[in-house]
C-alpha cells in the first residue's frame, strides 16, 4: 500500500508541475499579446516610426542629389520655431495639434530675412496648420505632405528658396 501512496504522490506532483507550466505559459502568451497590441496601436497612432518602401536606396539618392548637405557636404544651418498650438479643422474643433519646428536652410547661416519676418513665418505656418483635419496629417504621408507646405510657405514668406527642411521635433494631435 505504501507504493500506491507513493505512486499517487508522484501523480498529484506531475499534475502540481503541469499546473504551473501551464500558467507560466497562459502567462507568457498573455504577455506577448499585450507587448503586440501595445506596439499596434503606437504604430496606428504614429509614435513608432515607419520606414518608407525604398528609404535605404531614397536616402543615398538624397545625398547624391546633395540633399542634407551643401556643395561642399556641409550641413545647412538649422534654427528652432518656438512651438505651434492649433485647432485643427475637424468638424466640431475638438482636436488640436502641437507640434515645434526645427528650420534648415540651404546656406551655413540663416538668411536675415528669417529673424526679421518671424511674425509672418509663424501666421503663415499657424494658418496652414489650422487649414489640416486629423485625416490629413495622421498618416506619415499626410505628415510628409505637410512638411512640403511647410517648406513652400516658409519660402514663399522669405522670397527666396532658402529653406531647404524642415523637422517635426515635436508632433501630438489630441
Amino acid at each position: 500500500m505504501a507504493t500506491t501512496a507513493e505512486a499517487g504522490k508522484a501523480v498529484e506532483g506531475n499534475n502540481a508541475e503541469g499546473k504551473k507550466k501551464s500558467s507560466l505559459t497562459l502567462v507568457a502568451v498573455l504577455l506577448l499579446v499585450l507587448v503586440a497590441g501595445g506596439a499596434g496601436a503606437a504604430w496606428f497612432f504614429g509614435v513608432l516610426p515607419i520606414p518608407r518602401a525604398g528609404a535605404g536606396a531614397g536616402e543615398a539618392g538624397a545625398e547624391a542629389h546633395g540633399e542634407g548637405a551643401d556643395q561642399h557636404g556641409q550641413p545647412g544651418a538649422i534654427r528652432p520655431l518656438d512651438p505651434f498650438l492649433a485647432n485643427l479643422a475637424d468638424e466640431g474643433g475638438g482636436r488640436y495639434l502641437k507640434t515645434t519646428i526645427q528650420v534648415e536652410f540651404v546656406a551655413a547661416e540663416a538668411p536675415q530675412a528669417f529673424d526679421l519676418r518671424m511674425p509672418q513665418i509663424r501666421d503663415a505656418v499657424l494658418t496652414l496648420l489650422t487649414s489640416r483635419t486629423f485625416a490629413d496629417i495622421r498618416t506619415p504621408a499626410g505628415k510628409e505632405s505637410l512638411r512640403d507646405d511647410v517648406i513652400d510657405r516658409l519660402n514663399q514668406v522669405l522670397q527666396s528658396s532658402a529653406v531647404k527642411a524642415v523637422y517635426f521635433t515635436e508632433f501630438v494631435v489630441q
